[in-house]
């Protein structure tokens, strides 16, 4: 008992597991993360009750002078339970537009690891618009073949906490780590290609009847920024359909590599993995959202109730 209980504590003070963000399955949209304030890694991670990465918000202003902005993505986004809720490039970008805006600002996360098109569209028609001034959406390449399973969720996406952090410890990770073997990543289909384009260009077509105005970033790897094979062309080919579409639909688009190559080659940390940012590379992707925003900030028409 005394050593289960000395493991318990190094697991869930040492290691900080035994409470990670939690999942929900979801009809329309696949899965979202459940409402909470969880902490993990020694990290905060607070998910309001519109299961954003943000904190608590209404619906509706109730201050016209108030400037909301719609940061759309997948885990690139979200930052992951590795980074506080401080670090991420939502908050970082809220606190920047507030200083140049000097009015309040709100910049909502809706995202959720391996979200894509098809996903990030189902949750805004469920939801809405929350009275947003404008909206960025973060891509990347792999979005373009990105559709939802409805298979219900991954071992990586529980819907309980774990009775103790040690059992989360082998179960979440030491165990998967002994079974696993290398596997070939699939290539996407024809039919993925397609689904996953048309919920681009009906995610565009849904903010644009809203008359809110938008802006795409395409987020790209690590391998990508350096020039490494893309052994089965799927991620170029990705990269072009959403740069072709973006341009075609006539929406701002911008590159987070502008600011994460230079960084890259001078040795600087910021990537947390091939496509991950870390603490650093999300500093790098709030002054791209930033960029971003910029030209979003002139006067437009009223928005549709």
């Amino acid at each position: 008992m005394a050593t289960l209980l000395a493991a318990e504590l190094v697991a869930r003070f040492g290691l900080g597991l035994g409470d990670p963000p939690l999942f929900q399955k979801d009809d329309a949209i696949e899965y979202v993360l459940k409402p909470g304030t969880y902490r993990r890694f020694g990290h905060t991670i607070h998910i309001n009750r519109w299961s954003q990465r943000s904190p608590e918000i209404e619906a509706k202003k109730s201050d016209p002078n108030e400037f909301r902005v719609l940061v759309i993505g997948d885990s690139v986004v979200n930052g992951g339970a590795l980074l506080d809720d401080t670090e991420i490039a939502t908050t970082l970008l809220e606190r920047a537009l507030a200083t140049q805006l000097n009015r309040p600002v709100r910049v909502l996360n809706i995202s959720a690891g391996s979200w894509g098109p098809a996903n990030e569209l189902a949750y805004l028609e469920k939801f809405g618009t929350f009275d947003a001034d404008a909206a960025v959406i973060v891509w990347s390449s792999h979005d373009a073949s990105d559709v939802p399973r409805f298979d219900g969720l991954r071992d990586d996406q529980p819907e309980q906490r774990p009775l103790l952090a040690v059992g989360e410890l082998i179960t979440r990770y030491a165990l998967p780590r002994l079974r696993r073997s290398p596997t070939a990543t699939p290539v996407p289909s024809e039919n993925a290609f397609t689904q996953a384009m048309q919920s681009a260009i009906d995610l565009i077509a849904f903010a644009r009847s809203r008359n809110l105005p938008i802006a795409i970033v395409l987020h790209e790897t690590r391998g990508e920024i350096e020039g490494k094979s893309d052994t089965d062309h799927s991620l170029d080919r990705g990269r072009r359909l959403l740069k072709d579409m973006v341009t075609t639909t006539a929406i701002p688009l911008s590159y987070t590599r502008t600011h994460f190559a230079p960084a890259l080659a001078k040795g600087d940390t910021v990537f947390q993995d091939d496509i991950h940012p870390t603490s650093s590379g999300q500093n790098l992707l709030a002054e791209c959202l930033e960029q971003a925003v910029r030209p979003l900030l002139e006067p437009q028409n009223p928005k549709s109730p």
